[in-house]
């Protein structure tokens, strides 16, 4: 499928090279308003650069890949639906509800395939995670918990510290792993409350750190920690089921969720394995994830029902 990337900050670049290794993907063109930005990523890529218009109505082009700031995705996402094209949208999905069901609303009525990107549940850890909990090794999942973050330092002074465009703070730039695994083990949450806080980045207009608790109809909950200001470890899950649990653990270094444990009641014994000797490739994997659900017609997930569905849990903690 032929794909050009809108948007080449450090996640376009990621997002495109996926695009040029897989085997069954075309790079055709990239752009971004940033026209010196844009001529080191045709280099770095080996992509000519196209203009937004000149993309959108490239009938080759099917596919558009966003990786622009948060302001941006509503208008790109609406722009390329409207042509016909599928489109793959950088995580945070939007700033807020509103901008959700607007999207929602829209593809309804489109042609075009839109989906979420979530890299994390590629990782070869989730991936596990996932087998385990489908093939019923710890029973019925009933909790959910995890902590996501890094030091904060490679977004200091950028976008992501003005609310106008980014929409909020570290629950919309990494949280939404957090919340997307969540509801993807345990299902939809119907209520929720939550904090945020500035203790180390001060002077920002958005939160350096946040949490929440969420809860489903049946009592099932979910409990998610996520930070601008972690300076150890990066991301870790636990899942509690009715017979067992299983724990994910990322070291810093990697994002990659490297080691993953797990025992259930019946053996009562502790089982792991270590996926730290594996290369990261949850970016390929995901964008050829994607391209097997439009070529088969699979479900796509996460869909634009399910940004909906996160920006709401969002909501739940930003309205307290």
């Amino acid at each position: 499928m032929n794909f050009a990337v809108i948007g080449l900050g450090s996640f376009g670049i990621k997002r495109a090279s996926a695009v040029n290794d897989s085997k069954q993907a075309k790079l055709k063109y990239i752009y971004d308003v940033d026209d010196e930005n844009a001529k080191k990523a045709s280099e770095k890529l080996g992509v000519p650069i196209k203009n937004y218009d000149e993309i959108l109505n490239d009938k080759e082009i099917e596919v558009i890949c966003v990786c622009t700031p948060n302001k941006f995705h509503k208008e790109i996402i609406i722009d390329s639906l409207k042509k016909g094209k599928h489109v793959f949208c950088e995580k945070p999905y939007v700033r807020n509800v509103s901008e959700a069901k607007e999207i929602l609303n829209f593809t309804k009525k489109s042609k075009g395939i839109l989906q979420l990107a979530s890299n994390h549940r590629f990782f070869e850890s989730v991936i596990y995670a996932r087998k385990l909990v489908d093939e019923g090794t710890i029973g019925k999942v009933l909790s959910f918990n995890g902590r996501i973050g890094h030091n904060g330092e490679r977004l200091k002074d950028s976008w992501f510290w003005k609310k106008e465009i980014s929409g909020g703070g570290t629950l919309l730039d990494n949280g939404c792993h957090l919340l997307d695994l969540s509801r993807l083990f345990v299902g939809n949450f119907t209520s929720g409350k939550g904090l945020t806080s500035n203790v180390f980045w001060k002077n920002i207009e958005v939160e350096d750190t946040a949490s929440g608790i969420f809860k489903t109809n049946d009592d099932r909950t979910a409990t998610i920690y996520c930070s601008w200001r972690l300076f150890s470890g990066y991301f870790f899950f636990e899942i509690n089921g009715s017979d067992g649990y299983i724990n994910v653990d990322g070291r810093f270094d990697t994002h990659g969720g490297d080691k993953i444990y797990w025992s259930n009641n019946k053996e009562k014994k502790l089982h792991s394995k270590d996926f730290s000797h594996i290369k990261p490739n949850s970016y390929l994997l995901e964008i050829e994830s994607f391209i097997s659900n439009i070529k088969n017609n699979n479900k796509i997930s996460p869909s634009a029902e399910d940004g909906l569905e996160i920006m709401k849990m969002i909501e739940f903690i930003y309205s307290k």
